[in-house]
């Protein structure tokens, strides 16, 4: 069983944190790029490598489809089309290197 948290509280990385399944994942927009940061239920970081995710979130009004990879040891990365607003909206999928999907809501 995983702790109870808020959904989106601030995280380690000044982002939203939030549960997918057994993770927790951390959502930071930087300018042009979405950055994933993914902990396990003890808050423990994880590497990002064999993760992959899909952020579908609300921006300048209109959902956009963000694919996400790994980029460096510690984080998943991909473009975004505009400035992400604050508290971000949406939904990310995230596949874990077993294969299994997670989704988690921001509001």
């Amino acid at each position: 069983t995983l702790p109870a948290r808020a959904h989106d509280a601030k995280g380690p990385n000044g982002g939203q944190l939030t549960d997918a399944g057994k993770y927790h994942v951390e959502l930071v927009g930087k300018g042009t790029r979405l950055e994933v940061f993914i902990s396990d239920a003890n808050d423990k970081p994880l590497p990002a490598t064999g993760f992959k995710a899909l952020a579908i979130l609300v921006i300048d009004g209109k959902p956009q489809r963000i694919p996400l990879q790994p980029e460096g040891a510690d984080r998943l990365s991909g473009p975004l089309p505009g400035p992400l607003a604050s508290p971000a909206k949406g939904v990310l999928q995230l596949t874990a290197p077993d294969g299994t999907v997670a989704q988690a809501k921001f509001n």
